[in-house]
């Protein structure tokens, strides 16, 4: 990104004031690790067909990803919970059709991304309503990190886990990588060792990919920063995202910290976070 130099706003603890904590050695060697690790995926569908013609043959013959089966939303809360305690070492994701029993897709999505143990697993939204764009927005907005319609193959499954996969390990290394350790912009306050935003003193709850873009915005406080530099920041260059998924988190990401500073759209270009609150 190449937006000039950056000024340190007020407050702001760079990584080079202070040496690394334990807890970013733990995080790099987590990330070290994680690529050779077998992941977990949950996967919460009703739909037998699925889960035994589909998702069942991921993990067949080959080490990468061991599948869990739920068949509602209740017992999908009740494996999280028994996968905390037995498997939290290892890599985890969960899959959840939009129309679960018991509790939604939505409902599932929502309890992850308020754990405040399970900050760091992957969500994959999927629904057989492919015509209706509101399954994929709503399902974004509530925290997924990808929406996958039906009717897909096994061989289409297994290529966004491998995806979300590579996302996590890119992720885990960029919070390495972050250029403050904590920043203050008026009432703001984001903390990227504690992976913690907080406005007004009270913590907002921001999905993955909320942090990052709000990581991206404080950093360059004051500047443009256009669409394509936010989506290499947060999704990669290996990842194809288009803006459409960039505005519906943005507008999740607005609407949280509303009363904190002003996140500006500059129409056709980017965005900018302004200095006063």
């Amino acid at each position: 990104m190449d937006n000039g130099p950056l000024s340190r706003p007020a407050k702001m603890l760079l990584k080079s004031d202070i040496p690394n904590s334990q807890e970013n050695r733990v995080r790099k060697r987590k990330s070290q690790l994680y690529a050779h690790l077998q992941a977990t995926v949950l996967v919460a569908d009703g739909d037998k067909y699925y889960q035994e013609s589909v998702y069942r043959r991921v993990d067949v013959g080959q080490f990468e990803f061991k599948i869990v089966s739920a068949y509602d939303g209740e017992e999908a809360i009740w494996c999280i919970r028994r996968l905390l305690g037995s498997a939290r070492s290892l890599p985890l994701m969960v899959v959840s059709d939009f129309h679960l029993s018991m509790r939604s897709g939505i409902e599932l999505c929502r309890f992850v991304r308020n754990h405040p143990a399970l900050t760091d697993i992957s969500f994959l939204m999927t629904a057989a309503e492919v015509e209706n764009h509101n399954l994929c927005v709503e399902s974004l907005e509530a925290g997924a990190d990808d929406f996958l319609p039906k009717p897909f193959s096994a061989r289409e499954f297994e290529a966004r886990l491998r995806a979300l996969k590579r996302r996590v390990e890119r992720d885990d290394r960029e919070m390495n990588e972050f250029p403050f350790d904590r920043v203050q912009i008026g009432h703001l306050v984001v903390d990227t060792q504690k992976y913690e935003v907080r406005l007004h003193n009270r913590p907002v709850p921001l999905t993955h990919k909320e942090f990052l873009i709000c990581t991206v915005l404080v950093s360059n406080v004051g500047m443009l920063v256009r669409y394509d530099d936010l989506l290499l920041s947060v999704w990669g260059k290996d990842v194809e995202v288009g803006r459409e998924t960039l505005k519906v988190h943005m507008h999740s990401l607005r609407r949280k910290l509303a009363g904190g500073p002003l996140i500006e759209a500059i129409r056709g270009v980017g965005y900018r976070m302004k200095m006063d609150a």
